[in-house]
């Protein structure tokens, strides 16, 4: 909660539905993938991915075969999303210096907590979940999987798990509002 709190300050993000969509892409963290840069971004066409992620790892000092990725799903030719908020390695790329401004951190950690988070609502908020009503969230959410195929029928699930685990945590954050009023 206190990583979407910060995460909300900078980009106007509720923190329920961060919650959401960091749960929805890994639990919280707890799964943040079982694969490998050298399998899962091996395809000719994941070229990009992969010189992105060698980059990130190398800036961070990390041992690319250390660390742990998404596997290459079944539609797709690339895996090797990292971290709680599973960014692309491009993408990452993207809003390095941003999130940076945010946490502090130079160069910024896709594998960190803080980092993820706030990456992941400046991400939201670019897709314009801002301003916070259900239709504005489902659509970001749509577009943090899927892009600009966001508006493919086969991607609502997300949309709808994600506005599903909204609600729970929302409703888990109010309770702790309640309590801290006492």
């Amino acid at each position: 909660l206190q990583y979407a709190l910060e995460a909300e300050r900078a980009s106007g993000i509720r923190p329920a539905f961060l919650l959401g969509v960091i749960a929805e892409e890994s639990n919280l963290g707890a799964n943040v993938g079982t694969g490998n840069w050298n399998t899962d971004l091996s395809h000719p066409r994941c070229a990009k991915q992969r010189t992105a992620f060698q980059d990130i790892t190398s800036r961070l000092g990390l041992n690319p075969d250390l660390m742990p990725v998404s596997k290459r799903a079944w539609y797709g030719y690339c895996g090797g999303a990292m971290g709680p908020a599973k960014f692309i390695p491009t993408t990452w790329l993207l809003y390095e210096n941003a999130v940076a401004k945010v946490t502090g951190h130079s160069p910024p950690n896709p594998w960190d907590p803080p980092d993820a988070f706030a990456a992941a609502g400046l991400l939201l908020r670019d897709n314009g979940a801002a301003l916070r009503t259900y239709e504005a969230e489902h659509r970001a959410a749509l577009k943090y999987l899927a892009g600009s195929n966001w508006n493919k029928p086969a991607y609502r699930f997300y949309g709808d798990d994600v506005m599903a685990l909204s609600r729970k945590y929302q409703e888990q954050i109010d309770i702790l509002a309640g309590l801290a009023q006492r």
